[in-house]
């Protein structure tokens, strides 16, 4: 390996290497279904929706305001995050 990063650089071989490892990750990701990520991620989202929330009717400052702004907060992330989202994969699928 040292031969190689001497002869190509380090910086090629780090990228080699991120390369290996992706194409590892993707190996493995095909073997599961795509059922079992959606649901195991969307149930982990959930998850972290549920515990951000959690705390902010606790803070003292946000205390008194927070269920009057939360819906709207919640809209805005749905709005914005999710459809940006939404049209990203739209355009990844554009040149099929």
């Amino acid at each position: 390996m040292e031969w190689l990063a001497a002869k190509v650089g380090i910086s090629a071989v780090q990228w080699s290497i991120g390369g290996i490892a992706g194409l590892g990750v993707a190996w493995a990701l095909k073997k599961i279904p795509n059922s079992t990520l959606k649901a195991k991620f969307g149930l982990f989202m959930y998850r972290l929706g549920i515990a951000s929330t959690l705390g902010m009717s606790r803070i003292k400052i946000i205390r008194p305001f927070w269920n009057h702004i939360e819906k709207w907060i919640i809209d805005a992330i749905d709005n914005i995050v999710g459809h940006g989202i939404k049209e990203y994969i739209r355009g990844l699928r554009s040149d099929n």
